[in-house]
């Protein structure tokens, strides 16, 4: 943050004023741990993830990442449509679960 606030010439106050927030969706899938990468290594789930991206187009992000702690894998989805990006979020859970 520094470094872009330095290179700009703009006050953070400046540069938080172009951040655009995002609606936000966290689904928590609970998956055995051993099962925790399915979504890195199962090709129907790394496609679904792709396709969700692209239907963002780029205004928005997909962020999936295991539990330390509990055998969960966390599905994030940022996006400008609540509705939309909850379907998503739960479709892609429900995918995962069904995989496992």
């Amino acid at each position: 943050v520094s470094a872009i606030r330095k290179r700009s010439g703009k006050t953070l106050s400046e540069l938080a004023g172009i951040m655009k927030e995002l609606p936000q969706v966290l689904v928590n899938a609970e998956v055995p741990n051993d099962k925790k990468n399915i979504y890195l290594e199962d090709e129907e789930i790394v496609n679904e993830i792709k396709k969700i991206e692209e239907t963002l187009h780029g205004e928005g992000r997909v962020l999936i990442r295991p539990s330390g702690t509990e055998p969960l894998v966390r599905v994030m989805l940022e996006g400008e449509n609540q509705e939309e990006i909850d379907k998503m979020a739960h479709g892609l859970v429900d995918l995962i679960l069904s995989k496992i």
